[in-house]
């Protein structure tokens, strides 16, 4: 009921890829629409943003315009006010529930209104615990976290809540109620029932400090997922001298004076920075690339501990609410429904990349080529043993030059950051009549003035204003997310549980001032472009976009996804609005949105040449898609491998409660490897990967989404955009049918309208059949 909103796009990327992300510096900025020019030049963008009495001289606001959030000590006291109007809140609701008609009626929006108090504070805290870049922040949103923690513990084991809730649904007052009121009620019981609401006081008290345990286990998980075992990978000076690259030997030499080993013990690589990845792409000598691949896929130790310890205790979790794993208590209430479903969908869409004349064993044989192996004879499982994950990068990037200059400089000249925000605002004018319009912020308005682009949708068929963007493209500190600081909800006037004059000071309202607006923040970690100083000398403007990879423009749509969906998803309900979906469907607004991104018809359409505006030609781009796609079957085979880990991990196999020592028995690594040898495609039996793998605990049992969701946009593509991907009246359908109803109705009763297929209404075997039948 009360976590944070927070979407991360966590996708496999080869060393290959990241060898070639870079941000390409330029010695004048484009002229084109005020778009581009905001995101492209910082010199126009400080001219905008420029305070019209200077910045010393403009009063402060507060962070998202959110008057409370002036300074640390500010979000402190935020929680603490907070806490005491939710605690105000649960005393009137509980009282009013019982002793009057009009109090039973409200009570599910209080409740709801009580949930989107404690999140504001919960999601704001969360977004600069992870992204602000002072430490002083940061440590004030960690105190908050521990400031609310204990009451939201308090609030989901509050018997008094449950059980006026669950007296109300079952009364004749629910008839009185709206359809969202109920779903909203439904959901909150739910929510309780599977917080141990149920148990006797000291079971749930065991409960109670189990999920607590695994909240500190999962923290302590994400917090260690980048480190290493070592950090250093040792290799003997004989296999030093086999490698053949004379820039790579000259590079790890640089390094010895900093190695923690004695050179006669062998040669040491560094783990951090670019070298490792260049050794998997550039090495030929295998034994070095096996060595810095294992390396650099070891968790520590420590990790796995987490790991095996907070999957143990999830079991223990699920027992204890009657449910055969953690999985099924998961998926009851999700499109899937059950593990088997999950299991049927990832298995069938496995045999059919593996079937496909030109699928995964396409692919790999392609690689296999270019390691030597001329006898293509050789079976699919001879050809899988030979080709190590090891192997993946090095082979890929021989198989990429076969020949060809490589132009990826030249691409990225085309996709310069302000000309794909320009496009996609122009896109979204096209498919939905929405608009993206720059607004200067003001002094502590964002975490960072110098970098941080606000932005408003506006829907211009009546200029109303839908919500905000906050947008930081080169963050040091986060991979490429979405967060969602303060959900769409209509404001509890007429039921006098809030004021517009208290609550307008925090967040931002609609013109009627009757809803408060979703405030949304995506933050990528994007190269900062430096100057060479050439300019300068020059007499020229030295000011410089930062230029894409095809990668990153798909990561900007991916996230744009996500963020149209918040904007257009207005429900009343807190509970409901945006992105608040069943997990694994809200995936779908972002997935599909990569569909828009590849398609010719709007890159080349939107993709300008930084300096000649030039369109960006269709071959140039076809080529450079064939290029990155060149293992598309066998990225989409790899995700289904990620996601069939995180079945197995939760299912009901891990603990066995009838041998006590099957907890003591229990090895999250033993599991990875014994499914990677049944799958076999890049099998990895040698490193523990699998403790890097942030969404073992974020998404726990439904890591499928991702597929599930890109299995579904692919439908949604073919039946709606696929003739013509600036289609007004497909977009319409699109939001009118899926985005507009948040979580506010059942997926699968959207799909069918969206799709006009009734079969899918059911969201039964046979609908996830209708979906994985790609």
């Amino acid at each position: 009921m009360f976590s944070s909103s927070v979407l991360l796009r966590s996708l496999p990327k080869t060393a290959f890829a990241r060898a070639l992300t870079s941000s390409v510096a330029i010695r004048k900025p484009a002229q084109g629409d005020q778009l581009t020019r905001l995101f492209d030049s910082q010199k126009c963008f400080t001219n905008f943003n420029k305070a019209p009495g200077g910045y010393f001289k403009t009063k402060q606001v507060g962070l998202f315009r959110n008057e409370k959030l002036k300074s640390p000590d500010g979000l402190i006291e935020f929680s603490k006010e907070s806490l005491q109007k939710a605690k105000s809140l649960v005393k009137t609701m509980l009282l009013e529930a019982k002793n009057t008609d009009h109090g039973k009626l409200s009570y599910i929006r209080k409740l709801d209104q009580l949930s989107d108090i404690l999140c504001r504070v919960i999601d704001a805290a969360e977004f600069i615990r992870v992204v602000h870049p002072s430490q002083k922040w940061v440590a004030a949103a960690q105190n908050t976290h521990e400031i609310m923690f204990e009451y939201m513990n308090q609030l989901n084991t509050n018997v008094d809540l449950y059980r006026t809730l669950v007296q109300i649904l079952e009364l004749d007052v629910v008839n009185s109620l709206s359809q969202e009121e109920i779903d909203v009620g439904k959901y909150l019981r739910q929510d309780f029932e599977r917080s141990g609401i149920a148990m006797d006081p000291e079971t749930r008290n065991n409960f109670v400090a189990i999920t607590q345990q695994i909240s500190l286990l999962g923290a302590s998980y994400n917090n260690e997922v980048h480190d290493l075992e070592s950090f250093w990978c040792t290799i003997s000076h004989q296999e030093f001298e086999l490698i053949e690259d004379q820039k790579l030997k000259s590079d790890i030499k640089e390094y010895q004076a900093k190695a923690p080993r004695a050179s006669s013990q062998g040669i040491s690589i560094p783990l951090a920075g670019q070298l490792p990845y260049s050794i998997l792409v550039r090495c030929s000598n295998e034994e070095v690339r096996r060595k810095v691949w294992i390396a650099l896929h070891n968790s520590p130790k420590r990790q796995i501990k987490t790991l095996d310890s907070f999957i143990k205790y999830r079991a223990l979790l699920a027992n204890m609410l009657g449910y055969l794993s953690f999985a099924h208590y998961q998926l009851e209430h999700k499109m899937a429904k059950s593990p088997q479903n999950v299991i049927a969908f990832l298995t069938n869409l496995q045999e059919t990349l593996l079937s496909e004349k030109k699928g995964v064993m396409s692919e790999v044989r392609s690689l296999y080529k270019h390691k030597g192996g001329s006898d293509l004879s050789h079976s699919n499982d001879e050809i899988l043993a030979e080709v190590k994950p090891w192997d993946r990068d090095y082979l890929l990037a021989k198989l990429m030059q076969n020949g060809e200059d490589d132009h990826t400089k030249e691409i990225s000249e085309y996709l310069s950051v302000g000309t794909v925000m320009n496009g996609l605002s122009k896109l979204f004018e096209s498919i939905y009549n929405v608009a993206l319009i720059p607004e200067r912020t003001d002094k502590g308005e964002t975490w960072d003035y110098g970098h941080v682009r606000k932005l408003k949708y506006v829907n211009l068929t009546n200029n109303e204003v839908l919500g905000y963007l906050y947008v930081d493209f080169w963050s040091e500190k986060v991979l490429p997310s979405h967060f969602t600081i303060v959900c769409s909800r209509e404001l509890n006037t007429s039921i006098g549980t809030e004021h517009r004059e208290d609550i307008e000071q925090t967040v931002h309202l609609s013109k009627d001032k009757d809803y408060q607006l979703p405030v949304i923040a995506l933050v990528c970690n994007f190269q900062k472009p430096k100057s060479t100083g050439i300019g300068r000398l020059a007499g020229r403007d030295s000011d410089m976009p930062t230029l894409l990879t095809l990668e990153q423009v798909d990561t900007i749509f991916h996230e744009m996804g996500h963020a149209m969906h918040s904007m257009l998803g207005r429900t009343k309900l807190h509970n409901l609005s945006g992105t608040r979906c069943l997990t694994d469907f809200v995936e779908l607004p972002s997935v599909l949105m990569e569909s828009f991104s590849n398609d010719p018809r709007v890159l080349c359409k939107i993709a300008k040449h930084y300096k000649t505006g030039e369109p960006l030609p269709e071959s140039l781009l076809k080529s450079h898609q064939a290029k990155r796609d060149s293992l598309k079957h066998c990225e989409s085979y790899m995700q289904s491998k990620m996601a069939l880990l995180d079945q197995v991990l939760h299912d009901e196999k891990v603990v066995d409660f009838g041998d006590h020592e099957s907890f003591k028995k229990f090895s999250s690594t033993s599991v990875y490897h014994h499914l990677e040898a049944e799958l076999k495609v890049f099998a990895d039996q040698w490193s523990t990967w699998h403790g890097k793998f942030p969404h073992l605990f974020s998404y726990g049992a439904v890591y499928y989404s991702y597929l599930l969701d890109r299995a579904i946009a692919e439908k949604i593509w073919n039946g709606l955009f696929k003739d013509d991907p600036w289609s007004r009246a497909a977009g319409e359908k699109y939001k009118e049918s899926i985005l507009k109803w948040g979580g506010a109705r059942d997926p699968w009763r959207c799909l069918a309208d969206a799709l006009d297929d009734e079969e899918l209404a059911k969201g039964d075997a046979r609908a996830m059949q209708i979906i994985g039948h790609l």
